[in-house]
């Protein structure tokens, strides 16, 4: 079974339907969603609506906990105390109700989720350094713990010695002996280094035993052309990820929702998904420098392609970005990764694709990435 891991929505529809689209295309059979479905964004009745009814599992978050009235939000900075009320009122009576009753925790034999940290879920604790890392691997006995609320995809590791290790969003193997807490990030407030913003979140393969982190752009344009008034809106908006940089610097049991929940959100969002992936292909920034490129034209039968890369010992971290574009060199799809030493993906041919370029560029610094590998080839 793959699942997709998301938090920290938002009230971001926009991000919300290119994740779940994005996670129907790699196999995710299930989304299990970590918490914080509304606060801040401008749409969040659509996002609890969708949430409420095709993810298999949500927890509660601090914002939404805030804006169903089971959390005192008077020690919330002003933009967030704004949007509270805002949000209640928008609300309808229904997707209040479900937000009430929210559990705060799922335990299952092979994972557990919380919004925040295990030793007190209702209040709502960070798990951002390694001693709170410590904490809660001590307060359960799972090998592997997903949590959200920081809105920083990360990992934190610990072994036989019983040190606790912080690692960045990287793709991995569950190993016996290790312990991990994963962290997927934020689907609609990133609060990254500001260089790109987009939604994160992770898909878990429990019969592969593997975490792999998604990393999907989206523009605060598009978001902020959803508010119905986009003046306030823009404020707003723009004070939020001000905010964010400016962080990012300093019970009941749970029924699992039949396989046709996931499946079925390709149906329910093809038109809108379609408009996001246009906006988000032709207003995303391109990689500033480009120190290394390779090209591919894709035969009609090309269903698949399949990027191999290695950077040599020592080398700088390094941008990679894999374009999609059709015969009249309009861009299709586009995707990217921070690789510090090595990146092996399969990704899906759009329809009308008539090549693909991989390029490489300089993740930071001003040195080029070196690599030993560097393979973009088609797969059937």
């Amino acid at each position: 079974m793959v699942y997709a891991i998301i938090s920290d929505i938002h009230a971001n529809a926009i991000a919300l339907s290119a994740v779940l689209e994005d996670a129907c295309r790699r196999g995710a059979r299930k989304i299990l969603c970590l918490g914080d479905v509304v606060g801040y964004g401008p749409e969040p009745e659509s996002v609890a609506t969708t949430i409420r009814t095709r993810a298999a599992l949500t927890l509660a978050g601090n914002h939404d906990d805030a804006v169903s009235g089971r959390l005192d939000a008077s020690d919330f900075i002003d933009l967030a105390a704004d949007a509270v009320s805002r949000h209640r009122e928008a609300l309808s009576e229904e997707n209040l109700a479900w937000l009430k009753n929210l559990p705060y925790t799922y335990r299952s034999r092979s994972f557990c989720c919380a919004h925040g940290d295990f030793t007190s879920p209702e209040t709502f604790e960070y798990v951002s350094e390694e001693s709170e890392a410590a904490a809660n691997f001590a307060a359960t006995g799972t090998q592997l713990m997903f949590v959200g609320h920081s809105h920083v995809p990360g990992i934190f590791l610990t072994g036989a010695s019983g040190r606790v290790y912080s690692l960045p969003p990287t793709d991995f193997t569950l190993e016996e002996g290790k312990r991990y807490i994963v962290n997927p990030g934020s689907v609609g407030y990133p609060r990254t280094d500001g260089s790109v913003c987009e939604s994160t979140y992770v898909l878990y393969d429990d019969a592969e035993k593997t975490v792999t982190f998604r990393h999907l752009p989206f523009t605060v344009r598009s978001v902020m052309q959803t508010g119905r008034n986009p003046k306030r809106m823009k404020k707003r908006t723009i004070a939020a990820i001000i905010c964010a940089a400016a962080m990012a610097a300093g019970a009941a049991a749970w029924m699992l929702a039949p396989d046709e929940r996931i499946e079925t959100v390709t149906e329910v969002f093809t038109n809108n998904v379609t408009r996001v992936v246009e906006k988000k292909v032709t207003e995303v920034v391109a990689i500033a420098k480009v120190d290394r490129s390779q090209s591919l034209p894709l035969p009609s039968s090309a269903g698949k392609v399949r990027i191999e890369t290695k950077l040599a010992k020592g080398s700088p971290a390094a941008q990679l970005q894999l374009t999609f574009r059709d015969a009249t060199g309009k861009v299709l799809w586009e995707e990217r990764w921070t690789v510090k030493k090595s990146k092996k993906a399969t990704v899906r041919v759009p329809d009308g694709a008539t090549s693909a370029m991989l390029s490489a560029g300089r993740a930071g610094g001003d040195a080029p990435a070196i690599f030993d590998t560097f393979k973009l080839y088609p797969k059937q």
